[in-house]
């Protein structure tokens, strides 16, 4: 989780993504919706729902304006 928390440092610090995003909530939400997709993909074989989280945490690294399918 700590390489996924300095990642979102590096592109809050390049102006990549807005400014007030907290680094280390944001990973383990990144963290946390990942596994939860995967576990079911697992049991669905779909990936819907983890294209959806993805989808829904760049956004919100992106901020106000930015609209779905990111992946």
């Amino acid at each position: 989780m700590f390489q996924v928390a300095a990642g979102i440092e590096a592109m809050r610090a390049a102006g990549e993504i807005r400014a007030g995003v907290d680094a280390p909530r944001t990973a383990s939400a990144f963290i946390a919706g990942i596994q939860g997709g995967v576990q079911v993909l697992r049991s669905t074989g779909s990936v819907e729902d983890l294209e959806a989280v993805l989808d829904t945490l760049i956004d919100y690294l992106r901020g106000p304006g930015s609209t779905g399918a990111a992946c």
